[in-house]
């Protein structure tokens, strides 16, 4: 079970609304989103949002709440996650660039605040994002290196990045991507607008860039393994709308920025 959102609550009137930009590795969290269920050892899963809000709970002497503008999936990365959180009256007054060094001071390494701003409510981190653009790494050869393999997924050296541009240029576009998606995240409507999905090399590396108003749970990583498919030789690109491939490794994706509204 999970804990979710409640997004006609607002603040305390006269508490403080805090605006968290983060980055962090994935490869050891399960995930953004905190769980209560417990393992048969006693302990929950780690996840970032738990990490986080104990770390903030601790600091400020209550229970805090983070909300966050996406829910990454067990294994995926951020270098541009933006989270937001109210302190409520009564609660230490902590200067937002205080709070930033002081969480960096004793959250654990993979997990890291790069900016902490007081923002005016009701400003929301999730209901607030105009967009999103999500990088997938993939690395053509035979092996990953110990340290920037974290955030790459192996590939065959022979990988078609042409055949991949063809496929993707079908797949961008405003579309109902149903068909993309993982089972368990029910949406009022699967129309999502995809702006760019483009794909570049750099030098081993082909970078998938997603770009959209919205994404699907899985939808990032599904794009990415139909153009695998495309880059492989196994389906013809021209029908990759039609094609869906498997699901890419999470270890690859990474959240890198959050677009919201100039001012």
């Amino acid at each position: 079970m999970t804990r979710g959102d409640a997004p006609g609550a607002g603040p305390d009137p006269a508490g403080r609304r805090l605006r968290l930009d983060l980055a962090y590795l994935g490869t050891f969290f399960e995930g953004w989103q905190a769980q209560e269920t417990v393992r048969d050892g006693g302990a929950a899963p780690r996840t970032v949002q738990a990490t986080l809000e104990e770390v903030l709970s601790r600091m400020h002497g209550r229970p805090m709440r983070v909300q966050a503008a996406s829910r990454t999936d067990s294994g995926v990365h951020a270098d541009g996650q933006v989270a937001h959180l109210d302190i409520p009256q009564g609660a230490p007054v902590i200067p937002a660039e205080g709070l930033r060094r002081g969480l960096n001071a004793l959250l654990p390494w993979d997990l890291r605040v790069a900016a902490a701003e007081e923002i005016r409510s009701p400003w929301h981190a999730r209901f607030d994002a105009l967009g999103k653009r999500y990088v997938y790494r993939l690395r053509r050869g035979t092996f990953l290196p110990p340290f920037e393999g974290l955030r790459e997924t192996l590939t065959s050296p022979r990988l078609d990045v042409g055949a991949m541009r063809l496929a993707a240029g079908r797949l961008a576009g405003r579309n109902d991507f149903a068909p993309f998606s993982l089972v368990g995240s029910p949406r009022k409507t699967t129309v999502r607008t995809l702006v760019r999905l483009d794909v570049e090399e750099e030098g081993p590396l082909v970078v998938v860039t997603a770009v959209g108003n919205g994404f699907l749970r899985g939808m990032v990583r599904r794009l990415v393994g139909t153009l695998l498919e495309a880059g492989l030789g196994r389906i013809d690109p021209e029908a990759a709308r039609e094609r869906p491939g498997p699901t890419a490794p999470a270890r690859g994706l990474t959240l890198a920025n959050v677009f919201y509204p100039a001012g």
